[in-house]
């Protein structure tokens, strides 16, 4: 080649280089002075060309001042090895900020200083961001010389020296024609195997195939190409390299050789990987957060939910709970049973302004239910709906009215999401609406809206069904309350004139087996009633259970003789056995002696031959024992034994009657007391033995039982001068006079009255001492009686009368201002203590 061809194809290399601006060239003196720079280093540091020719740039002033000495030493060194590998140092820019930089220096035989320099400020970015994350190199390689003599020295220190791969291959057959120092070792093929080889020589052909074609394309288009990502087979492995191909042109402009610059990027692949992996954990953890909260909201509102069966509740803790969660204002509106109209609106928001304004607002602007979006298309369609960037005023004309929206509206809404509620595929019987001020609603708040508003449809479907429940639990109580007084009324008349009759001793015994007989089949009514009655009340968790003090053996000894004259009439004998019982306990002495009668009883009735006995005994619990030798139970039969209105064998009923509630209500009492019923052992036709159990308390021997106790000292009432008998059917009425009459109350002192509104009339014209009065009764029931002479000031003492028995009624008529309170059918001695508190209140 001709030497002229050969220098200038070298100037075109270094001027090539010189002005590629992927690196900066800084030709200086030994004593800093900078001669010359390229555009790279200029643009770097902040100053200009005109900078640079006023010669006031020196390379140890832009050095950063710690770094100088270091520098120097450099210089000292490159006198010597006349090279310097790459270093780093930093400059200061002429705004004062650092800039790293990476330094490679040459020395020319005149003492001139060529410094090739790469900005590293990006890779240094990185590893502050990284600390494990590798040199990230983004360079851009330039080259540039002017007119300086330059030598084949001068090409070789600048291409050797370079920090990152840099290779020349021929623009013909594309074999490589130079390898600087950096390409040997990322590549880890000695240099001199490589010259003269193509990359199919090199290379899996793959990677050949795909470089050869961006070559050819360089030199077809005669145009600089940039790649990316290049993934290359090193001895190092797999590495990534991010590649400027450059055509080099000969004299007649045509590409002759190619310049490829190759930075390996493998290092900020990975730390970009490591970021991206570490993003992707960051937003896992963040969901899984989310979806904690979302979990734990969830949970919360499933719980208050179920606090309450009472809808307002339910409504208000359902708006509270979300708009402490998922929205800012919160609004609920049900239809009513027609389904065309709200009949009720709960609202509930951060700002009670909003709240209370809202509330207010629609009630001057109904739903439009034709409207095309909103709560009327919720309703129609049964689907949600989410709105984001919401128009107010059009959705204002839209869904309420043309005028909604001209009206002032201190609330302003960015985005709404409505739900129907609803059960399942049924129609919708309300909505629910989520408003936010600022934020936008996604799909996720719209997922869970339609979880909750389900869940809200199931709770108030609950309440719905409770009230419901309640209603046809009270109509039953109704129901069972006029029963009780239409029977109790007749047959209190009944039971009152039959112990009266039984009171003559003028009788004969035939007539006084037959008032024995109306007696005690009446009492069985009676029981029967009752029992009914206490059913009701143990279902509906109403009856009552005392806790008072009483005798126990009394009691027992009570039980015993009223029982033994039945057991007698069977020729049968009633048995008692007491172990270690306490002389007085706290229990229920009425429901324990109902257990006690209804399961001897039930004995005695099965028992034809032989004997029942009651066993009594006191451990940690009262324990009872009534065993018979009557016709037993067969296995088949106790499944039946404790169900209501059933008898183990419904043939016995014919033979033996009762309603089959006796066991059943014993179990049910017992069991309110702390203890069970239950059948210990029994054998077809050998007999049964049942246990009964109930807790109790010792109570004090000293304590005080006198309230217990009737004192009959005080049975001489002609003391009383008036009583007014207020009862709507004359046979009780008759009775209740005759009472009076036994108990000594003088015939003349009592006055009748047939219903509320002459039992007014007659207290307001003569003050009672006492006024028995019926509670219902036509025309003036007892409370609107007593209502009225309450008004009138009366201060007489008023005693309810009444033949309702469940639970409350007591309660409902003291609290009604009643003095006190008689049952149906009347008894003597309940009777008579309202004579002695009547004697008491009138001294």
């Amino acid at each position: 080649m001709e030497p002229s061809r050969e220098r200038y194809q070298q100037d075109q290399r270094y001027k090539t280089i010189f002005d590629s601006d992927m690196i900066g060239i800084i030709a200086s003196t030994m004593n800093g002075s900078i001669l010359d720079a390229n555009d790279y280093v200029l643009k770097m540091l902040g100053y200009t060309r005109r900078d640079l020719e006023r010669h006031e740039l020196n390379w140890i002033k832009l050095t950063a001042p710690e770094d100088v000495e270091t520098s120097k030493g450099y210089i000292d060194q490159l006198l010597r090895n006349k090279t310097i590998a790459g270093f780093e140092k930093e400059y200061v820019h002429k705004d004062g900020h650092r800039v790293p930089a990476l330094v490679s220096l040459t020395m020319f035989k005149d003492g001139t200083v060529i410094a090739l320099v790469l900005d590293i400020s990006a890779r240094k970015k990185i590893e502050r961001e990284l600390e494990q994350a590798n040199l990230l190199l983004e360079e851009r390689v330039s080259l540039r010389t002017q007119e300086l003599q330059q030598s084949q020295a001068f090409f070789e220190a600048i291409f050797e020296n370079m920090p990152t791969m840099v290779f020349v291959k021929d623009a013909q057959d594309f074999r490589f024609v130079r390898f600087n120092k950096a390409g040997e070792k990322l590549i880890g093929v000695p240099r001199a195997q490589m010259i003269g080889k193509t990359d199919y020589d090199l290379f899996p052909k793959e990677q050949a195939d795909a470089s050869i074609e961006n070559e050819r394309y360089v030199v077809e288009q005669s145009r600089v190409v940039d790649i990316p990502e290049e993934p290359i087979q090193t001895a190092q492995g797999l590495r990534y390299l991010h590649t400027k191909k450059i055509p080099i042109f000969n004299k007649k402009g045509k590409p002759e050789y190619l310049l490829c610059v190759s930075e390996d990027i493998t290092e900020r692949k990975e730390s970009e990987k490591q970021k991206m992996a570490l993003l992707e954990e960051q937003l896992a953890r963040e969901a899984a957060e989310a979806r904690a909260k979302q979990m734990g909201f969830l949970s919360e509102l499933s719980y208050v939910l179920a606090e309450s069966f009472d809808q307002e509740r339910v409504l208000k803790s359902f708006t509270e709970e979300v708009v402490n969660f998922l929205a800012d204002i919160c609004v609920v509106d049900l239809l009513d049973d027609e389904g065309y109209d709200i009949a009720i609106t709960e609202i509930s928001s951060h700002d009670k302004f909003d709240e209370e304004y809202i509330r207010a607002w629609r009630k001057r602007h109904p739903l439009r239910w034709d409207a095309a979006f909103g709560a009327a298309q919720v309703l129609r369609s049964g689907q949600s709906e989410l709105y984001q960037r919401v128009d107010m005023d059009l959705h204002l004309a839209e869904s309420f009215s043309a005028d909604a929206y001209a009206e002032d509206r201190p609330v302003f809404i960015s985005s709404m999401i409505v739900t129907p509620i609803k059960i399942r595929d049924q129609r919708p019987f309300g909505f629910v609406t989520f408003l936010l001020k600022q934020e936008e609603f996604n799909e996720m708040d719209l997922s869970i809206a339609d979880e909750i508003s389900s869940r809200l449809a199931i709770a108030i479907e609950n309440s719905r069904l409770f009230y419901k429940a309640q209603e046809a639990n009270r109509a039953k109580s109704a129901f069972l309350a006029n029963v009780s007084h239409e029977i109790r009324t007749p047959l209190g008349a009944m039971l009152g004139f039959t112990e009266m009759l039984k009171e003559d001793e003028s009788l004969n015994e035939e007539q006084r087996d037959m008032i024995e007989t109306i007696l005690r089949n009446g009492q069985q009514l009676l029981r029967i009633v009752d029992e009914i009655l206490d059913i009701s009340k143990v279902e509906s968790e109403r009856i009552q259970i005392e806790q008072i003090p009483f005798s126990l053996p009394a009691l027992l000894d009570d039980i015993v003789h009223l029982l033994k004259g039945r057991a007698e009439e069977k020729g049968i004998e009633l048995k008692v056995k007491y172990e270690n019982l306490p002389e007085f306990i706290v229990s229920d002495p009425t429901r324990l002696r109902q257990i006690l009668i209804n399961v001897i009883g039930n004995a005695i009735k099965f028992t034809d031959e032989g004997y029942v006995e009651l066993e009594a005994r006191c451990k940690k619990n009262l324990q009872f024992r009534v065993t018979d030798t009557g016709i037993g139970i067969s296995p088949e039969q106790r499944s039946n034994l404790f169900q209501p209105f059933v008898q183990a064998d419904s043939s016995t009923t014919r033979r033996f009657g009762g309603t089959g509630l006796g066991l059943f209500l014993s179990r049910k009492l017992a069991r309110l007391l702390g203890g069970d019923v239950i059948l210990d052992r029994s054998s077809a036709g050998k007999g049964s033995s049942f246990l009964i159990s109930v807790a109790y308390q010792k109570a004090d021997h000293g304590q005080d039982l006198s309230t217990h106790v009737e004192n009959h000292e005080r049975d001489n009432f002609k003391l009383i001068s008036s009583v007014l008998i207020v009862d709507d059917a004359s046979d009780n009425r008759d009775l209740f006079r005759r009472y009076l009459q036994k108990l000594g109350v003088e015939e003349k002192a009592i006055d009748m009255a047939q219903n509320g509104i002459e039992a007014v009339e007659k207290a307001l014209n003569k003050p009672y001492d006492l006024i028995l009065m019926d509670i219902q009764m036509p025309q003036m029931d007892g409370f609107q009686a007593l209502d009225e002479l309450k008004k009138k000031n009366y201060k007489g003492f008023v005693v309810a009368l009444t033949a309702h028995a469940m639970k409350g009624d007591e309660e409902k008529c003291l609290a009604a201002g009643f003095d006190g309170y008689l049952q149906k059918p009347l008894s003597r001695e309940a009777l008579r203590e309202i004579l002695i508190k009547t004697s008491t209140h009138h001294r």
